[in-house]
């Protein structure tokens, strides 16, 4: 088995110390009948070189070994870096195939977002993250867009948070009526259609979805046209499914990550 430098310098570094510190110990140990403590050290004179020598042995080694944790939670950190991106690109080039999945399906033009679940002050609420989202249709009163209660009524995304299930929705034509002024305010008044599905949390042994945990957030297709009458409601199941299976597999991309993540805090703790 190959032993690595840290290793190797360690093991020789607490070794040395151990050496010359029980040397020094032995020395010091026949003189204190005759000279006490104190007189013991100041008769040894350079042969104290043996304590500090094994002092600084076993400073450098608790120094190595402190200095060892850091650079390889340091490499940790950058590898873990490098997988949120790639989950996060992965995620993306998925739900645009999902998107143009839903598109071709309902035949018309959508857009299509993710909206993390973020809690503050005991509410909880759903937040655009702008960079997973896939935007098809121009909607400027989406641009300022922030968050919102999960339980604002008439939010369809909301609903399907906290039943934890696919919904679509119709919406009338006076829909943006329906919000307070600064709902209103973010939403598209020309949009005619929301198909929303929860990312559930999943158990990091058993993998199986937490109930007792709340949702990462909510997938969400969205469009300006209505869906054509023709076989609507089957369209609309297929949607719904293509939806679910996207949301399962975020869902185990998250738990994946988040068993990477609680390794590297364990190896750290170690």
């Amino acid at each position: 088995m190959r032993i690595s430098p840290w290793n190797a310098f360690r093991f020789f570094a607490t070794l040395i110390s151990a050496v010359l510190l029980g040397i020094w110990v032995n020395i010091l140990s026949d003189k204190l009948e005759d000279h006490g403590l104190w007189g013991s050290v100041q008769e040894l004179r350079a042969g104290n070189l043996l304590l500090v020598g094994g002092s600084i042995a076993l400073v450098g080694s608790e120094y190595l070994t402190r200095r060892r944790r850091a650079v390889e939670a340091e490499r940790f950190e950058r590898r873990l870096e490098v997988l949120r991106q790639r989950q996060r690109r992965l995620l993306k080039s998925t739900l645009r195939i999902v998107c143009e999945l839903v598109s071709k399906a309902l035949n018309i033009s959508c857009n299509a977002r993710y909206f993390e679940a973020v809690e503050k002050d005991q509410i909880t609420y759903i937040q655009q993250d702008r960079d997973l989202a896939i935007l098809n249709i121009s909607m400027p009163r989406e641009f300022g867009f922030t968050r919102v209660s999960v339980d604002t009524p008439h939010i369809v995304s909301g609903k399907s948070y906290r039943e934890r299930r696919p919904i679509y929705e119709d919406l009338p034509e006076d829909h943006h009526k329906l919000y307070d002024t600064r709902v209103a305010q973010m939403i598209e008044p020309r949009q005619r259609w929301v198909l929303s599905c929860p990312v559930l949390k999943l158990d990091p042994e058993t993998n199986r979805h937490n109930e007792e945990d709340s949702p990462h957030g909510v997938i969400v297709f969205y469009g300006v046209d209505d869906v054509p009458e023709l076989e609507k409601e089957s369209r609309i199941e297929f949607c719904l499914e293509c939806a679910q299976q996207f949301a399962d597999q975020m869902s185990q991309i998250m738990n994946m990550l988040t068993l990477t993540e609680e390794m590297v805090v364990g190896h750290d703790s170690t």
